[in-house]
């Protein structure tokens, strides 16, 4: 499992909600200026795995683009997977300061599910022309054993596992039924975002969005709505026992 990056731990301090597989800290000593040209590579390294996907990553087209040479991207990354697994993780943190820092802001339960599911939702939008590196990769690298189906399963699985967490704290909260399926509408949350991509980007929809919207209101609504039933009978208990006492 990838570490968690710095900004991902100060996320994960907030409310223990940290997705693994954000970038590491820089090594020790590192320049500054190296910072910033690293930094320049993974910008232009994330734009050409978006286009051509992980496996159209190569140091040689990476440095054609960047104006340099090969041996000075070999500097930063030791070797073309390397390159590959630190694009992964910078891809995880973006995500994780997109979608979920922003959403654990708002309170448990269903406000929380609704942001987490309307950053994704807004993110997936943003990446339909560029594409999204995590379901591209899946389909490279879903019959490929090694590193890079690793970390991809990885993140993956801890993004699943943080969507999961959403669920069972709005359940706690009464905001979903008491015998909610959590697991179950992890999966059918997925879905439908694997759906808007596929619909999108390959059959060219032009109401992908849309109809991934409702779809997901409608699933959260539905269980929603089941608390608010399995809750109006301990409301009028209590209205009944306020009443006679009076």
């Amino acid at each position: 499992m990838l570490s968690a990056s710095p900004r991902a731990t100060r996320a994960a301090k907030a409310e223990r909600t940290p997705v693994r597989g954000a970038a590491a800290a820089a090594p020790p000593g590192r320049s500054r200026k190296g910072d910033i040209t690293r930094a320049a590579i993974l910008d232009a390294a994330l734009a050409l795995a978006r286009r051509d996907g992980l496996e159209g990553l190569t140091i040689g087209v990476l440095a054609e683009r960047l104006g340099m040479s090969k041996s000075g991207v070999f500097a930063h990354f030791g070797s073309r997977e390397d390159l590959q697994l630190a694009v992964l993780r910078e891809y995880a943190e973006r995500f994780v300061e997109t979608v979920l820092r922003p959403a654990v802001r708002a309170a448990r339960g269903l406000p929380r599910l609704r942001a987490i599911v309307d950053h994704w939702l807004a993110l997936l939008a943003a990446e339909i022309e560029a594409g999204c590196i995590l379901i591209g990769g899946a389909s490279e690298y879903d019959d490929r054993p090694g590193p890079l189906r690793d970390a991809l399963a990885a993140i993956v699985m801890s993004w699943k596992a943080e969507l999961l967490r959403a669920l069972e704290q709005a359940r706690q909260c009464g905001d979903l039924r008491a015998d909610t399926d959590c697991e179950q509408m992890v999966f059918e949350i997925y879905g439908l975002m694997l759906m808007l991509h596929q619909d999108a980007r390959l059959l060219r929809g032009k109401d992908s969005i849309r109809r991934a919207r409702i779809g997901l209101q409608r699933l959260i609504d539905s269980t929603a709505a089941g608390a608010a039933e399995e809750a109006r009978p301990a409301r009028r208990h209590r209205a009944a026992k306020s009443n006679n006492r009076h």
